[in-house]
């Protein structure tokens, strides 16, 4: 680290740490020896995760590796010391080659704290009503009943759009950059990758495996992301739900050219042999609707004794 930088850092009151390549303390400012009570001498050489207690850890471990994979900027919040923080993990990069990372700290208000959590809680309760949609379709047949199947899929789009505004309001509290009140465009990896931790759990305790194959970047796309992500988590469920105990549910997106714009297209599939009897088309009316509603085009086929797959085209904005 150049001398000039330390100087720099050197008047900033908000805790900074910088790593070397490895993961390991390369500097921290007054502020966070002040802060962490800790000294450069004493910390210099160790791995930065060990600058943290507990939980916050594995979120430092977890952050800064997606920083240096990624090459971009993560932003995450941890406790330590009973302090609440708003921390930024950006990779620092020099002639073109990583260098190093750099973290910073943000002491998070009270209030701030409080607003992220009851984001967090509303999210768990949106997630619980989708749960709650899907199973009243198939306990009232609405699947078949064009009246019940119409009321349920208007309550999907309600949650997709609750589900888009309570991640903006968590934005706007974390200090992330929000996006716009008509989104246009959205990032189809950070859409992938929510889906997928959202059913993971689901999947986890059925004893199914899911597996996501997502490039580390893909141009935006048209169209509204909490839709695609809420079409996802109806798709991965109902993989989930006619699985067998040796199946793997495969996610996966790629770029595909096409005569009227480039694409990118992405797959679910379930291997394995399908249990009970295939899902009629209306089982995945749902996904289609949420598809179609961002001007996507989607297209599934089942084979009991090959599994099944659902393929979803978007345009690239």
């Amino acid at each position: 680290m150049s001398t000039a930088a330390g100087s720099l850092l050197t008047y900033i009151d908000t805790p900074v740490v910088v790593g070397d390549p490895d993961g390991r303390v390369a500097y921290v400012n007054p502020a966070f020896e002040k802060g962490f009570s800790v000294d450069l001498e004493g910390v210099m050489g160790q791995p930065l995760a060990h600058l943290f207690d507990g939980g916050a850890r594995e979120f430092v471990l977890a952050s800064v590796a997606e920083a240096c994979e990624l090459g971009e900027t993560v932003r995450f919040r941890i406790r330590q010391g009973g302090v609440g923080f708003g921390a930024i993990a950006s990779p620092i990069v020099a002639e073109d080659a990583r260098v190093g990372v750099a973290l910073l700290l943000v002491e998070l208000a009270a209030t701030d704290e409080r607003s992220l959590t009851l984001c967090r809680e509303m999210t768990e309760c949106l997630d619980d009503l989708g749960r709650i949609l899907d199973e009243m379709l198939e306990q009232t047949g609405g699947r078949r009943a064009e009246r019940y199947r119409a009321l349920v899929e208007d309550g999907v789009r309600a949650l997709g759009r609750a589900h888009k505004w309570s991640g903006e309001l968590e934005s706007v509290i974390s200090g992330k950059p929000a996006s716009a009140a008509t989104p246009s465009r959205f990032d189809p990896v950070a859409v992938l990758r929510d889906a997928a931790a959202r059913a993971r759990p689901e999947f986890e305790s059925a004893g199914l495996s899911l597996e996501v194959l997502v490039p580390a970047q893909l141009p935006e796309l048209r169209g509204d992301g909490g839709l695609l992500e809420l079409a996802l988590s109806h798709l991965l469920r109902i993989h989930r739900v006619g699985a067998n105990d040796t199946s793997l549910v495969t996610m996966s997106a790629r770029i595909r050219p096409r005569g009227d714009g480039t694409s990118v297209v992405i797959s679910v599939i379930g291997s394995g042999a399908v249990e009970g009897d295939a899902p009629e088309e209306d089982a995945f009316s749902t996904v289609r609707s949420l598809v179609e509603e961002i001007g996507g085009e989607i297209r599934i086929s089942d084979a009991p004794l090959g599994g099944r797959a659902t393929v979803i085209r978007l345009m690239v904005a």
